[in-house]
């Protein structure tokens, strides 16, 4: 599993409840003929609604898959919308269905691996936990869209788009505010100040827009940079 996606869509589809859910217990993930399973520890904040995440590989083909999967959650009796209804918003296929009596929202991203295997990726969003998204203290060039924030093992990340410039305009942006805010840029497009380092990540999309990831955590005081430096 080498690909790792720089983020997670998030489907709100809401619809009816069904009966059904009373019987429930906890809704558990049965994608067939698993090989391995990536379990990633704790959970993420994605705009301050917590998402769980999952990595599974698979002997079985995609298509099989993804109506494996639409099928439990039709027999668990979440909401799923129709497929010309499901937002594809990566170039890898994704469905979602939504749990409206617990107000989770599932999502699954199917990757199909070189050696003829699937690599399926889970994310389990508890929308009725969502709370206010913590600022990461970045940011955003003007125009940007599709902004989303994380927080996850003590680094907070800012994902969007910028459509109509280029990555040397948005890199400069960042080096200017960044340096004006006391960050020092230590190699290309990682910038370090007393206490803390940001990374820039940009590239350019299938549909043209620059795509922007900015992850910011703390550092030790004494890793080569002094205060005011």
């Amino acid at each position: 599993m080498k690909r790792v996606f720089g983020r997670w869509a998030l489907v709100l589809a809401l619809a009816g409840a069904s009966p059904v859910w009373a019987q429930r217990a906890n809704f558990t993930w049965d994608i067939p003929k698993t090989v391995s399973v990536v379990d990633v520890p704790g959970q993420v904040d994605a705009n301050g609604v917590p998402v769980k995440l999952l990595a599974v590989r698979s002997k079985e083909k995609a298509q099989v898959i993804l109506q494996s999967v639409v099928d439990r959650w039709l027999s668990w009796g979440f909401v799923v919308p129709e497929a010309y209804k499901q937002p594809q918003l990566l170039r890898e296929p994704m469905v979602t269905g939504l749990d409206t009596r617990n107000f989770i929202s599932y999502t699954a991203i199917l990757q199909v691996n070189p050696d003829g295997t699937t690599t399926v990726f889970l994310g389990e969003a508890n929308l009725g936990a969502a709370k206010a998204p913590q600022p990461a203290g970045l940011p955003v060039f003007p125009g940007g869209s599709r902004v989303l924030t994380a927080e996850t093992e003590g680094a907070r990340t800012v994902s969007y788009s910028v459509p109509g410039k280029t990555t040397a305009e948005v890199e400069a942006f960042y080096r200017e505010a960044l340096t004006k805010a006391g960050f020092k840029e230590i190699q290309p497009r990682v910038f370090k100040s007393s206490t803390e380092e940001v990374s820039l990540n940009l590239g350019v999309t299938k549909e043209g827009p620059v795509a922007v990831r900015l992850v910011r955590r703390a550092v030790a005081p004494d890793d080569g940079l002094t205060p005011g430096e």
